[in-house]
């Protein structure tokens, strides 16, 4: 890891000339006012100075050596993966009632965990008599007890007479920058409301510099957080805005802390909703992971992103069922403001049961 000073009269011309130096991935260490030297520099305009770190590249063919073992480990892991869910399956399969036996084998086909397949609908042998049902009857039983396992989606709530925070967060590389642009974008572009955009995502270069380029198109106001100080100056600044979005750091979740200064600043407003970003292409057991990680959050709603990526929207279900928390949106692309939707449960209904 390389550490670089640069300085320049406004942050602009300094995060520019970062940014072509070493590129977006650069990572932020500090952002500060100096003065300039000698005792004429004390009245002159102070400069900014910010230092980051990046990473040295590697000689291309030790790169490429290192991709050929990574996606060697990566196919042994999905061979395992393949193993262990067959076997699972295979375990499952005695458990669910007959009639109802094709509408199991569909879930799973389409990314549902098999042991949450089988406690749905061993639940619903359990409480129905199936054996008196034709096929049509249970079908739509089985289609009305899916929807209710995903349950309702509990988008955006925001009205004149109260302010509301909007707080994304969630792993790295999940897409929290790009929907909280769409999600900031619709409601501008409903005429009804005055947004107001904050990042604290300062370790990133680009994700400043993409959420600048949004707030100029959107011809709505951001604030660029380094300090729990900062945040509360923000809302202060926007204190007659009705919505505020908050774009946050993208971190491994492993590392993340319930004491992390944005969470801190979360536990102490009030008129809140906390959106927890998750990639429908992730693996479920990765997911498991990130929502155990997030867990001490009292009360969150959860965007899935990067459907279009994704083979399967099985996770959806599973996450749900794992959680309970709301899932409100589900996005479709990079396109800005589109490619973004309200959960649709009984389409999501139809998608795990092969009807579309």
């Amino acid at each position: 890891m390389k550490v670089k000073r640069y300085v320049g009269s406004s942050e602009y011309e300094v995060m520019n000339k970062l940014k072509n130096e070493l590129g977006s991935d650069a990572i932020i260490l500090s952002t500060r006012t100096v003065r300039q030297k000698g005792f004429i520099g004390f009245f002159k305009k102070p400069l900014i100075e910010v230092v980051a770190a990046y990473e040295k590249r590697n000689s291309s063919g030790r790169k490429d050596r290192s991709d050929e073992n990574l996606l060697k480990i990566n196919r042994e892991l999905d061979d395992i993966k393949r193993m262990v869910a067959q076997i699972s399956v295979s375990k499952d399969d005695n458990q669910v009632h007959p009639k109802v036996k094709r509408y199991w084998i569909k879930l799973i086909e389409n990314g549902v965990d098999s042991s949450i397949a089988t406690s749905i609908f061993k639940r619903l042998s359990d409480q129905i008599n199936l054996d008196n049902k034709d096929d049509y009857t249970i079908g739509k039983i089985v289609r009305q007890v899916i929807a209710e396992s995903i349950g309702d989606s509990e988008p955006i709530n925001i009205t004149k007479s109260s302010q509301k925070i909007i707080f994304l967060v969630g792993p790295t590389g999940v897409g929290k920058t790009t929907t909280l642009a769409k999600l900031a974008a619709q409601v501008v572009l409903s005429g009804n409301y005055d947004v107001g955009l904050v990042t604290s995502d300062t370790y990133r270069i680009a994700a400043v510099e993409q959420l600048r380029t949004y707030s100029d198109i959107l011809k709505v106001p951001l604030e660029v957080i380094y300090t729990e100080e900062d945040m509360y100056k923000a809302l202060v600044t926007f204190k007659d805005k009705d919505v505020i979005f908050v774009d946050t750091t993208g971190r491994n979740h492993r590392e993340i802390k319930e004491d992390d200064e944005i969470f801190s600043i979360m536990n102490s407003i009030n008129n809140k909703e906390i959106y927890l970003l998750l990639s429908l292409n992730t693996d479920f057991t990765a997911l498991k992971s990130i929502v155990k990680h997030y867990s001490f959050i009292d009360s969150f709603k959860i965007i899935f992103t990067k459907l279009d990526e994704s083979e399967t929207m099985g996770n959806i279900l599973n996450i749900k069922y794992l959680t309970n928390k709301p899932v409100s949106y589900i996005t479709t692309g990079q396109d800005v403001p589109n490619d973004i939707e309200i959960l649709d449960k009984n389409k999501i209904v139809s998608y795990l049961l092969g009807e579309v």
